[in-house]
Parts: C-alpha cells; sequence; structure tokens
C-alpha cells in the first residue's frame, strides 16, 4: 500500500475540509519523511505555544480569510513595511 500524506496529514489535523486540486497535489507529492517534519513541527509548536494552539486549530484556512479579507492581501504586509522592496 502506498503512504498517503494527505490523508496523515488530515489525522494529524493539520490539513481539513475542503482544498484546490492543486493543494492536494502538492500534499500528495510530499514524502513520509516530510510530512513527518510538518506533523512533529506542528505538535512541538502546540507543545511551546499552547494557548495559541487553542485559538487555531485549522490550519488550512487563516482565520483572517474566515473573516472575509481577501486572501491576496494577507501576505502583503512586508510590502507596506519595506521589506519586500526589490533594489
Amino acid at each position: 500500500m502506498a503512504y498517503n500524506s494527505v490523508e496523515a496529514l488530515r489525522e494529524a489535523g493539520i490539513i481539513g475540509g475542503q482544498m484546490s486540486p492543486e493543494l492536494e497535489e502538492f500534499y500528495g507529492s510530499l514524502t513520509q519523511q516530510e510530512t513527518e517534519v510538518l506533523i512533529s513541527t506542528k505538535s512541538r509548536l502546540v507543545a511551546l505555544f499552547p494557548d495559541v494552539a487553542a485559538h487555531s486549530q485549522q490550519w488550512s484556512t487563516p482565520e483572517a480569510a474566515e473573516q472575509g479579507f481577501d486572501a491576496a492581501m494577507l501576505c502583503a504586509c512586508g510590502l507596506w513595511a519595506g521589506s519586500g522592496q526589490a533594489n
């Protein structure tokens, strides 16, 4: 039986719900080792920051997107701060 990285990530609570075919293809292309690193990282972050993790159990959808903000604008903060400038 072939390793199913998407199912392993779902079981670990890293991804959930509907996702685009492109994103599912990306997660499906992860090796078992890459998948285990993601799961381990999430577990360590939850252990280090339990209060933060308690407020965000779904990693697949940023809370700002759930509030109706345009997803394209969520990652543009570096432009406003100047850190995204190309020289």
